[in-house]
């Protein structure tokens, strides 16, 4: 909700509209998308000197998907680490 209250003064009305005509799961992606393009642009403008916004967009994509044995060795390992943990 925080992504809506930042953008619109009273978001209710407007999700009401959004949800009545079935295309709420696209609005929240179209919000997710210029909220995360514009968290690029800012590092960009920040950190970013010796290329162009697109050059520095094509950079960070991730350069080939990872496989379902990577995702699941990933999430295997991670649970491990997360079992050992013990509090105290």
């Amino acid at each position: 909700m925080d992504l809506v209250f930042h953008r619109y003064t009273s978001p209710f009305l407007l999700l009401d509209q959004v949800i009545s005509a079935g295309s709420f799961s696209e609005f929240v992606t179209m919000i997710w998308n210029v909220t995360e393009e514009e968290k690029q642009w800012q590092y960009f403008l920040a950190k970013v000197f010796d290329k162009s916004f697109a050059d520095f967009k094509e950079s960070i994509k991730p350069q080939q998907p990872i496989s379902k044995k990577e995702l699941e060795t990933t999430v295997k390992e991670s649970m491990e680490l997360m079992n050992s943990f013990i509090p105290e």
